[in-house]
């Protein structure tokens, strides 16, 4: 389930499949479409194209929390998270280790699907209420059954 609206106004900030080779993070852009159940549901009109460019949730941000983000701290601003903090360690990664550790700590020793799957359970509840809970949870249950299923295995 998609956290965006058409008319939403939204910023790229990662770009999982780079689209005909051209890297669109940064770029800005008006949601024209939302395709629930697609892996690539939110249609993005970015400036200067002519045509819409999918992308998942995940690779966007709405442009206000993203300018608020990238706004330079004022002298009384010292408890403001930074763009940097937000993009390099994900309060949703590192809450909550004791040791400090985040989750690519874990996942980038694992294996694709396997990796997914902590990173879903690892954020369910930390990011967008109940409904992204449910969904973070049924993504790491898909990746699960994933590896299960190129193990031979049945789910």
């Amino acid at each position: 389930m998609s956290n965006f609206e058409v008319g939403d106004h939204v910023v790229v900030v990662k770009n999982n499949h780079p689209t005909q080779g051209v890297n669109c993070i940064g770029r800005r852009g008006i949601v024209t479409s939302v395709k629930e159940e697609e892996e690539y549901e939110v249609g993005v009109l970015l400036e200067g194209k002519a045509y819409s460019v999918y992308f998942d949730s995940e690779e966007l941000e709405l442009e206000s929390v993203y300018d608020a983000l990238s706004a330079e701290p004022s002298s009384d601003d010292s408890n403001v998270v930074t763009r940097s903090d937000v993009v390099n360690h994900p309060s949703h990664y590192a809450d909550g280790w004791s040791n400090g550790a985040e989750v690519i700590d874990i996942t980038e020793h694992l294996n694709f699907n396997r990796g997914n799957a902590v990173k879903y359970l690892s954020r369910a509840g930390k990011k967008g209420g109940p409904e992204k809970e449910l969904e973070d949870l049924q993504k790491a249950l898909w990746y699960v059954s994933r590896e299960v299923e190129r193990l031979g295995g049945s789910v």
